[in-house]
């Protein structure tokens, strides 16, 4: 009788101790960690996305629109988008703007652009990003 239950403790034992190196390997597993960080969607990275050859290069995409240079519309428009991990530009959308066409100048503009994503504890990642656009007429 001693040595049944001896097997059954030692079967318990075995059988816990398995567990928790199972759960170690699954929930530090490097793939479990990309599945859970790969729809993730960062405000503040540790190095921000930044747009290749500089915002020179976006400003040379808009053009300032006709309606707006008749109208003399000038101002910012504020653009919040998500940089994806390649630097690609997803979900553009205004969240202020000033009307006369602008708006949609600078949305047309931010879509031809490419950034160098942000990094996040080394890695790529997305990153949602704000960012004023001046629209200024020269006098």
């Amino acid at each position: 009788m001693m040595s049944f239950k001896m097997n059954i403790s030692n079967y318990i034992s075995s059988f816990m101790f398995m567990g928790c190196i199972v759960s170690l390997f699954m929930f530090s597993s490097p793939y479990t960690a990309y599945a859970q960080n790969s729809g993730k969607v960062y405000n503040v990275v540790d190095k921000m996305p930044e747009i290749k050859n500089g915002l020179s290069s976006l400003y040379k995409k808009i053009k300032y629109p006709e309606i707006a240079r008749k109208a003399g519309i000038s101002g910012r428009v504020y653009l919040q988008f998500i940089v994806d991990e390649n630097g690609n530009v997803e979900n553009p959308k205004v969240l202020k703007g000033i009307g006369g066409g602008c708006d949609q100048a600078a949305l047309s503009g931010i879509k031809e652009v490419k950034f160098i994503p942000g990094l996040k504890n080394g890695k790529s990642v997305k990153v949602r990003f704000t960012l004023p656009i001046t629209f200024r007429l020269k006098n």
